[in-house]
């Protein structure tokens, strides 16, 4: 199974060497679980259509009360140790997170199967064959959209954390092709009670969307392109909503891929931290603090394009 050969990789490539590993389409898996600190995570797989979905479950060690749930959707091509440290970062502060890879990403199941596989563990980077194939056809197909929701059936049903979720507070949150997924998901998906859409967004679907929404990106953006779409996203969408922009930030500062090589501002991931986290604060658990965080500036915002929020009473730029 991938998830033991990886776990081999990690264990002998003690050089980071690039490792090819070759592997069989078998993403069957007992749950596991680990502490990190003060979260636990818990490696799962849930069924979305045909497909067999791989995730992993971060939340705080206290049982005795309930959180809000976030279900977070990855990008492409991408896997969930790239984007990890956001739903770790969540659930430090009192959230429930189900990241999962998407279907044909990561060590989820698709229609090609899992043959072969490069991992370079010294630039957390994972690369499985069939994915630039397989993605844009998943996702004509709405599997992706399908996938986002029956993670969150997964959650709220039959995840073994379950009794401790909030099910009058969920959130979802996606990165590039994960935003554009987000957002067409939170469009038809009424269970959702805010959404988060980081570098990308679906303009054609914001107007349907009306729970709360922000959109982060960075004035170097995936070759720029994506600073028209977030900004075209951000005009079209119902208030209330936000729009942050960082200084210098790129497409890969919202990962962890290259590790200490990332091509980013060593500055991007503490404001897409704050402005997560005080979002969801906000409109999830109703916090004075995150209010005051997300309408108030901070370091290293973007001082080519305006960051700025509309709560239904105009327009404030944020300074």
């Amino acid at each position: 199974m991938i998830i033991l050969i990886s776990f081999q990789i990690i264990s002998t490539c003690t050089t980071g060497a690039i490792s090819i590993s070759k592997t069989n389409n078998n993403t069957d898996e007992l749950i596991s679980e680990q502490q990190i600190e003060d979260i636990n995570q818990i490696n799962v797989t849930f069924n979305s259509g045909k497909y067999k979905l791989y995730g992993e479950i971060y939340h705080p060690t206290n049982d005795t009360k309930t959180y809000p749930c976030i279900i977070f959707c990855e990008g492409y091509p991408a896997y969930v140790s790239a984007y990890s440290w956001i739903p770790k970062a969540l659930a430090k502060q009192g959230y429930i997170v189900l990241i999962y890879d998407l279907p044909g990403l990561g060590r989820s199941e698709g229609f090609l199967p899992i043959i072969i596989s490069i991992t370079v563990p010294a630039l957390n980077l994972f690369f499985r064959f069939g994915t630039f194939t397989e993605t844009p056809i998943h996702y004509f197909l709405r599997d992706l959209q399908y996938a986002a929701s029956d993670a969150l059936t997964y959650l709220l049903n039959e995840s073994p954390v379950k009794q401790l979720i909030n099910n009058s507070s969920i959130g979802l949150i996606g990165h590039s092709l994960g935003g554009i997924t987000a957002t067409e998901v939170a469009s038809k998906d009424k269970r959702f009670d805010t959404v988060i859409a980081m570098s990308h967004g679906n303009p054609l679907v914001i107007r349907k969307i009306d729970v709360p929404i922000l959109f982060i990106y960075g004035d170097f953006d995936l070759g720029l392109y994506s600073i028209p779409l977030t900004l075209g996203c951000y005009k079209k969408a119902n208030t209330p909503k936000e729009i942050i922009a960082i200084q210098g930030g790129t497409h890969f500062g919202f990962t962890t891929t290259f590790k200490s090589l990332c091509p980013c501002p060593s500055w991007q991931k503490g404001i897409i931290k704050r402005y997560t986290v005080g979002w969801f604060d906000h409109f999830l658990k109703n916090k004075n603090t995150g209010y005051v965080n997300i309408t108030t500036g901070t370091d290293h915002l973007s001082k080519i394009f305006k960051s700025k929020y509309d709560f239904g009473d105009g327009e404030h730029i944020i300074s």
